[in-house]
C-alpha cells in the first residue's frame, strides 16, 4: 500500500477498513454504490472515494445517547423515567469474563444505586459473538459500554477517526496475558503437524476481524506463511465443531475453546515459537466518549464495579469459576484452569499501549503512533475511591507491577 500512488486498496484491505465481510462489500457494491475499481477480475478500491462514501453513509437513525428519539421525547416529558445503560460482552472469551461476574454478581446496579439511589438507571446486557457486532451497536448508539478484545479495539478507533458522530474511548484494560497466551493454533488431537511451518497449504479457520485473526496474520508472515490458503472464516463455536469434526486442519483460537479441546481430549496447540505474532494478548473496556462525558458517574461506578470483578476472580477463583460454568457451561475444571492463567488487571500501562499501536500498525489500521484514545482519569478516579493510596497517573507509563493489583 505505501508504493501504491493511487491509494487502491485490495479487497481485503477494504474489508479490514471497513471491518465486514467479503459478502457484505460486494452486497454493498450492488446496493448502495461502494465506489470500486475492476481490473481484469481484481476489484481495487480507492482509499478517498472509500472514506467518502461511508461519511456519506453516516446516517444515524437514533441519537447518540443510544436512544431511540420516541424514548428521548418520553424522557423529556418525564425526567424521572431511567437511564438505559447497555453493556455489551463476551460470554464466550474468557479474558472478558469480569462483565459476566459483574453481571451475575449485580455489582454495576450495586453500584449505581451507591449513586443514583432513586432508580435513575436501569442496565441491559447484550452477550455478542463478536467484538465488531458490539463496535457496531456502539456506533448505532445501541451499546454504551463494552468489552473487546484488542483487536476490535484497534479496529474501533480507527472507525472513531473516519465517523465524526463516533468516538471511540478506551476507559480501562481487562484480561492479559504476556506472550500471545490464550491464543493459540489448535490442531484435531492425533494429528502429526509438529509446528506452524508444516500447515504449509492446509485449511486453517479463526474469527476474522478478530483478536486471533490478528495473530495468525501475523505468524504466518513471520514464518514466511502467507500462501495457507484458504483461511476459514468461521465464528468461533463453529472453529470448535471445525477441530471436533475434523473439517479444518488447524484453527486459530482462544480461551477458554483451546483448554476445553484438551479436557475433551479432541485437539492441542502446535509450537508457533518466539515469532513477531506473539504480542501479549490483552482485553479492554471501551466506550463512546460522548456517552462517557455525559453520565460520568455511570461510568465511574461500572469501572468500580470492573474493579471488583477483577478482586473476585483473584481471590476467590474456585467461586468464580463456579458462577462461570453455571453461567456459560463450560465446566468448571476448564473455567477455573482458565481464570488462573490470567492477569485480571485494569491499569492502563504504557506496555499494553505499545502492544496496541504495534497490533494496528501491522495491519495498517494505526498510522500514528500515538493514536489509540484512551482516558485514564475516569479509572484512577475510581481505583481512588476505593483505594485513597494508589498510585500516580505515570506510575503505570512502563511495564507491568505486581504491586497495582
Amino acid at each position: 500500500m505505501k508504493d501504491n500512488p493511487f491509494t487502491l486498496l485490495h479487497m481485503q484491505d477494504a474489508m479490514d477498513l471497513l471491518g465486514v465481510s467479503r459478502s457484505t462489500i460486494d452486497r454493498w457494491r450492488s446496493t448502495k454504490q461502494l465506489p470500486y475499481v475492476k481490473i481484469g477480475k481484481e476489484v481495487l478500491f480507492d482509499q478517498n472515494a472509500l472514506t467518502a462514501w461511508m461519511r456519506s453513509h453516516l446516517i444515524m437513525a437514533e441519537p447518540r445517547s443510544g436512544t431511540k428519539a420516541s424514548e428521548r421525547t418520553a424522557a423529556a416529558d418525564n425526567p424521572s423515567a431511567p437511564v438505559t445503560i447497555v453493556v455489551g460482552y463476551q460470554s464466550g472469551t474468557a479474558h472478558m469474563w469480569s462483565p459476566l461476574i459483574i453481571r451475575e454478581l449485580g455489582l454495576f446496579e450495586e453500584e449505581l444505586r451507591s449513586i443514583r439511589p432513586f432508580g435513575r438507571y436501569r442496565v441491559q446486557w447484550l452477550d455478542a459473538p463478536s467484538g465488531l457486532e458490539l463496535v457496531e451497536g456502539m456506533i448505532a448508539g445501541r451499546v454504551h459500554i463494552a468489552s473487546l478484545g484488542d483487536y476490535p479495539i484497534i479496529v474501533s478507533q480507527q472507525l472513531s477517526r473516519l465517523l465524526p458522530g463516533y468516538q471511540s474511548m478506551l476507559i480501562a484494560f481487562d484480561g492479559k496475558t504476556a506472550g500471545g497466551q490464550g491464543i493459540e493454533v489448535v490442531v484435531p488431537e492425533g494429528d502429526c503437524t509438529p509446528n506452524l511451518s508444516a500447515l504449509d497449504a492446509s485449511a486453517v479457520s479463526t474469527v476474522p476481524h478478530s483478536s486471533a485473526g490478528c495473530r495468525l496474520r501475523k505468524l504466518l508472515t513471520a514464518t514466511n506463511l502467507p500462501g495457507v490458503e484458504p483461511i476459514v472464516a468461521k465464528g468461533m463455536r463453529e472453529c470448535l465443531d471445525g477441530i471436533l469434526k475434523r473439517t479444518v486442519s488447524a484453527s486459530a483460537m482462544w480461551e477458554p475453546y483451546i483448554s476445553l479441546l484438551q479436557y475433551l481430549g479432541a485437539g492441542r496447540p502446535i509450537e508457533t515459537g518466539n515469532l513477531e505474532g506473539r504480542e501479549d494478548y490483552l482485553t479492554g473496556v471501551v466506550a463512546d466518549g460522548e456517552w462517557v462525558r455525559n453520565h460520568e458517574d455511570a461510568a465511574i461506578a461500572y469501572l468500580k464495579a470492573h474493579i471488583r470483578a477483577h478482586r473476585f476472580l483473584r481471590a476467590e477463583p474456585f467461586a468464580a469459576s463456579q458462577l462461570i460454568h453455571r453461567a456459560t457451561g463450560f465446566p468448571a475444571q476448564v473455567t477455573g484452569s482458565v481464570i488462573s492463567r490470567v492477569r485480571w488487571d485494569a491499569a492502563l500501562y504504557g506496555r499494553d499501549l505499545d502492544t496496541l499501536r504495534r497490533l494496528g500498525k501491522h495491519d495498517n489500521l494505526l498510522e500514528q503512533t500515538n493514536s489509540i484514545k484512551v482516558e485514564p482519569a475516569y479509572l484512577l478516579h475510581a481505583a481512588r475511591s476505593m483505594h485513597p493510596a494508589l498510585p500516580r497517573t505515570n506510575d503505570f507509563s512502563m511495564d507491568w507491577a505486581v504491586e497495582s493489583l
